[in-house]
């Protein structure tokens, strides 16, 4: 029997009465100049504002602007999309075109200067579409943009009439102020909406267009002062020299000397949450059996997450099955493989979520032990997330979709293609002090181009001894491969901006990068190769770590553990122009862990800046281009000249040898 409409809303003005109720009276004993711990959340749930497209059109706006945002008794000052904490969710459809007029309502000052590498300008803005296959051209998704204060820019997208429909994400994305801008809470959902003819009546049931009731879209964002880790919204204020009036600094606490600010820089006082749609751990209610589809998108810009539903009473479980990553389709519903799904900063995951016995539940964030050994050290957050309750008469007819939708075909499977299929190489590095490809970001510096139409293997890998990095790439998904023996160099730096690559017996490479100053004495650690061994790792399962993908997923970022090797693959679809890779973790994108590529015409020349002070990446004591994959020999004139191409990929031969 359902429930009745009576019923029901009694239950809902019960709940909310309940919640205003001890809000009201927690906040009567706190305040800004007498602050409380924890703060205080709770709220029922919401959906972020929806702007959704009809007739093949979407026309909107985006105001840029400060706003007054509150968490509890606590409130600051934000930059935010159209005065919203998460900003709007657009909703389109494939073939839809987009026009987005952006309105920069930010005013001067606006702080310069620091260099191009560093976190500046504060006011100064433009916007990414994370994970859309759109072109990077202007007035599409040219993420070099400038949108200074007071400026604005009319964007139009032509959506592609292949684009797959699933979730992704829009954020600023000027080069020294995203990871400010994104930490303040300026990102927003973009839902592709689903074909019903193209689906299943379960998994329709639970999908937009048709079934938006059962659609339910969750935006994670940071809202952190705590300084224990980097994500201290202040901190990035004092970093960007951001105006003194937008600041916590001019309220004192218990009439003593300390500052408001003070007082939430403190790590005992722990304000380090992750919000949901802007709310404070907030309460969602579901029917016992009812099918819901949750999209988890993790907009924070710096920690991973691992959700997962727990019954708070110790009780049954809820059946939770991954249906989506990144917005790419599963082959097949699946279940979460060490009972959580990871999300890495700016990743996406899809859920079918049923709970069949009423009770309390807690969406969470939990890492355990283990997870350390694919992650490295990599920003985590632990705690609740929002409170799921499940209550009243069961749904009996909502069923558990068994099927998902096809790809589309620039995302099709290629771990089988053969070698002739692969028309070029290239090797993503991450190296120290926020670098990548051995070098601090240039935008007009192109490291690699590909030519359009093509099938590309790419190896992404990570040069650091300890710490993983999120990377992403625009215009177009990876397929994961294979995750492959890591035999390259290390790096290792002076904790500041001088650092030096050593052969893994631990003498320095000859071969090293364009800043590199010998005179500096940097010696190598004695654990710096206690992460090798991810392949092995990887292919055992895991072993019950969570950073890994599940080789043949699509993702548009990938986590590269330290001293990992990565193969992916990719079509470089239809769309020329600049494609930008970096870390997700913003910050270190913004700091110069960002690299341009391009994809060229057909026959145009491939020439690009690949070496860095004359060294491919991944090499040490050789200094080779390319090599055969599987083969330990060094290449012969003849694969090169058959390979042409700007290849470089991980050396395979002596890297152990001074």
């Amino acid at each position: 029997m359902f429930l009745s409409v009576s019923s029901s809303a009694r239950w809902s003005i019960t709940l909310e009465v309940l919640l205003l109720f001890t809000s009201a009276i927690f906040a009567q004993s706190c305040s800004e100049s007498s602050p409380c711990k924890p703060l205080q959340g709770g709220q029922r749930f919401k959906t972020p504002k929806q702007v959704i497209s009809s007739g093949g059109r979407l026309q909107t706006s985006l105001l840029v602007d400060v706003t007054e945002f509150q968490v509890d008794w606590l409130n600051s000052l934000r930059r935010l999309y159209n005065n919203s904490f998460p900003s709007p969710t657009l909703r389109i459809k494939p073939g839809d075109v987009v026009s987005l007029n952006l309105i920069n309502n930010l005013q001067e000052p606006d702080f310069s200067g620091a260099a191009i590498n560093e976190l500046r300008h504060p006011n100064t803005t433009n916007v990414h579409t994370h994970g859309l296959h759109i072109s990077s051209k202007a007035p599409q998704d040219d993420v070099f943009l400038e949108i200074g204060p007071t400026q604005s820019y009319s964007y139009k997208y032509n959506i592609d009439d292949k684009q797959a429909r699933g979730t992704y994400w829009y954020h600023p994305h000027f080069h020294g102020s995203s990871y400010f801008q994104v930490l303040g809470g300026m990102a927003g959902m973009i839902v592709v909406e689903d074909d019903p003819a193209e689906m299943s009546t379960d998994l329709d049931a639970v999908s937009c267009p048709n079934n938006c009731e059962n659609d339910l879209q969750m935006v994670l964002q940071l809202f952190q002062y705590s300084t224990d880790e980097d994500g201290s919204f202040s901190v990035a204020q004092k970093d960007l020299h951001d105006y003194e009036g937008f600041r916590l600094n001019d309220v004192t606490v218990d009439k003593s000397s300390t500052t408001l600010e003070d007082w939430l820089e403190d790590p005992t006082n722990e304000i380090k949450y992750v919000l949901v749609n802007g709310l404070l751990q907030p309460t969602l209610v579901m029917q016992p059996g009812q099918v819901k589809r949750f999209r988890l998108l993790n907009a924070g810009g710096l920690y991973a997450l691992a959700v997962h539903l727990v019954n708070t009473n110790d009780g049954s479980s809820c059946t939770v099955k991954e249906i989506a990553l990144d917005g790419m389709y599963l082959d097949q519903p699946r279940d979460l493989g060490t009972g959580r799904s990871v999300l890495f900063a700016a990743s996406r995951v899809d859920w079918l979520v049923k709970c069949p016995i009423p009770g309390t539940y807690e969406l969470r964030s939990t890492f355990l032990p283990d997870d350390h050994l694919s992650m490295g050290e990599h920003p985590s957050f632990n705690g609740t997330l929002l409170t799921l309750v499940v209550n009243g008469s069961e749904v009996l007819n909502s069923a558990m979709p068994s099927t998902l939708p096809s790809r589309p075909s620039y995302a099709s499977d290629l771990r089988d293609v053969t070698e002739k299929d692969i028309d070029s190489r290239f090797v993503v590095e991450v190296t120290p002090t926020d670098t990548i490809g051995r070098e601090d970001f240039s935008e007009s510096n192109i490291r690699y181009k590909a030519r359009v139409n093509t099938i590309q293997e790419w190896h992404l890998v990570n040069t650091e001894y300890v710490t993983s990095h999120p990377i992403h790439m625009h215009v177009n998904h990876m397929q994961v491969i294979s995750y492959n023996p890591y035999i390259g160099p290390y790096g290792v730096d002076d904790g500041g901006s001088n650092w030096k690559l050593f052969g893994q017996n631990g003498t320095g490479c000859t071969w090293q990068h364009q800043n590199y100053d010998k005179s500096v004495t940097i010696t190598s650690p004695s654990d710096a190769l206690n992460y090798l061994g991810h392949d092995e790792k990887q292919s055992s399962g895991g072993s019950g770590t969570i950073g890994y993908a599940q080789i043949g997923e699509h993702r548009d970022v990938i986590l590269v553990p330290p001293l990992g090797n990565i193969t992916v693959r990719f079509r470089t679809h239809k769309y020329t122009g600049p494609v930008v890779v970096h870390c997700h973790l913003q910050s270190d994108a913004d700091q110069g862990m960002m690299m341009t590529t391009e994809i060229v015409d057909e026959g145009a020349s491939v020439e690009a800046s690949i070496t860095s002070a004359g060294a491919y990446p991944s090499s040490c004591f050789r200094n080779d281009p390319v090599y055969q994959p599987g083969n330990d020999s060094p290449p012969s004139s003849s694969v090169t000249k058959s390979l042409h191409r700007s290849l470089a990929v991980p050396e395979r031969l002596n890297n152990n040898l001074p």
